[in-house]
């Protein structure tokens, strides 16, 4: 479709510098930025990246380092990262964070075993009874120095009735209470404090009240966007109908497409849903794909999924050109054939012209050259870390010798392949990007003009 090429791109890349010198002037981000890309073109020319590109690297990166480290305006994420990398205490801490959820749920089930209401209610009126009592309440409160005081003081005075005396010895001297203890006792070192106090302006903490709700908020922006992206293919196709010539085949749209079981290639981590396809078919004859779409609620989500999107297409297209295959969608069964499958090969790792992500998003600030997810990722590697440790402790660390490892890594490490190719992967996924009010003009322009 001509109109797919020519409708207008508002969720476009900014380019990247234009020379090393530009790069340098424009800040740590745009030279970090330009010089991954450098990189990246090397290795793909299967050339070396010259010795000043790493060294504008290596200077870059030690400057996003202490922009990060910044206690006013930097990144408490990375802070985080470095005390804990420091402080044995705060590595402790975020050890036990790892199990404290299941080490609560095995102390309250150990206590309720002995010490439930229900138990106890079935249980004669008398000593034991009522020094089991507060039991359950201390378990489900989390209170649990005072749990466990309370249960050295029924085994001490042998309260305990002989057969309940093993659980509640088998609690005090278990692991799960041990960690519990420790747990608290560490949240009263400086260190940790420091470490809870950046945690919580990093944002809320996965499992919280905070992130549940942001999740729906997320959740609810996706099928907004959904919603609007329908509305928009369902319009495209009504446009289609209307200009067709008289006796071929009509255009429809199907929602949310599943590939087959059993479909040709692995799955292999691929794109197994497709959230709407406008297909063209004739009742009871397989259809031709005309248009594959992916609806985002914003424009950066589509960067971390082109590398998905693209190895489902490749699996697509492995399909058989003379056999029609059944996809399940929201809107019934959808036969295409599987020659019009075999037209959704990528193009090296670029989209084919008919498979396009569609964002309803008003128009953003124009995006960052070094994504929040690459900024990370170099941040997180061992040797930045240690850089920032030697920064944080006062001394002297020459970025060049200190961060070359970093650099090595994304040339050469699979981990950082997606840090890599970063700027290509976001150019590509936006350039793939249209409003659906910007398609639609453009398909309605285009059926005029012909």
């Amino acid at each position: 479709m001509e109109a797919l090429r020519t409708a207008p791109r508002r969720y476009l890349m900014p380019a990247l510098p234009h020379s090393d010198k530009a790069a340098v002037e424009s800040g740590a981000t745009a030279a970090l930025a330009f010089a991954i890309e450098a990189a990246r073109l090397a290795k793909e020319r299967h050339l070396r990246p010259s010795a000043q590109i790493q060294e504008m690297f290596t200077r870059a990166l030690s400057q996003l380092i202490l922009q990060a480290l910044d206690p006013d305006g930097g990144d408490p994420a990375f802070q985080a990262s470095v005390l804990q990398a420091q402080e044995p205490s705060v590595h402790e801490h975020v050890q036990l964070r790892k199990t404290r959820a299941a080490d609560q749920r095995a102390v309250r089930m150990a206590t309720d075993a002995v010490a439930h209401p229900g138990k106890l209610r079935r249980m004669p009126a008398g000593a034991t009874r009522e020094a089991l009592a507060p039991l359950h309440g201390l378990a489900a409160a989390g209170s649990w120095a005072e749990l466990a005081r309370a249960i050295e003081q029924v085994l001490g005075q042998h309260m305990a009735e002989p057969h309940g005396r093993a659980p509640l010895q088998a609690i005090l001297s278990g692991t799960a209470l041990a960690r519990l203890l420790r747990g608290d006792a560490l949240l009263a070192r400086d260190a940790v404090r420091r470490y809870q106090a950046l945690c919580d302006r990093r944002g809320p903490l996965a499992g919280s009240h905070a992130a549940a709700a942001e999740g729906r908020t997320s959740a609810r922006e996706g099928e907004r966007a959904e919603q609007a992206g329908f509305e928009a293919f369902h319009h495209l196709a009504g446009l289609l109908n209307g200009r067709r010539p008289q006796g071929t085949a009509p255009y429809r749209l199907v929602r949310n497409l599943r590939t087959p079981r059993g479909f040709p290639g692995a799955a292999n981590k691929a794109k197994e849903e497709w959230d709407a396809a406008l297909l063209r078919s004739a009742p009871g004859v397989a259809a031709e794909l005309v248009l594959l779409a992916e609806i985002k609620a914003s424009p950066a989500a589509a960067a971390s999924d082109l590398p998905r999107l693209l190895r489902g297409l490749r699996r697509l297209a492995q399909a058989s050109a003379e056999t029609a295959y059944d996809f399940a969608s929201a809107d019934g069964v959808a036969s295409i054939l599987g020659s019009s499958l075999r037209r959704l090969e990528p193009l090296g790792h670029s989209l084919p012209p008919h498979v396009i992500y569609c964002c309803p998003a008003a128009a953003e600030p124009p995006p960052q050259v070094l994504s929040a997810a690459t900024k990370a990722v170099l941040l997180a590697e061992p040797a930045s870390l240690a850089f920032a440790q030697q920064v944080a402790r006062g001394e002297a660390a020459p970025p060049q010798a200190a961060l070359a490892p970093v650099w090595h890594a994304l040339c050469t490490a699979p981990r950082l392949r997606a840090a890599l190719h970063q700027y290509e992967t976001a150019a590509k996924a936006r350039a793939a990007m249209l409003h659906p009010d910007d398609l639609l003009a453009a398909v309605d322009r285009s059926l005029r003009q012909s």
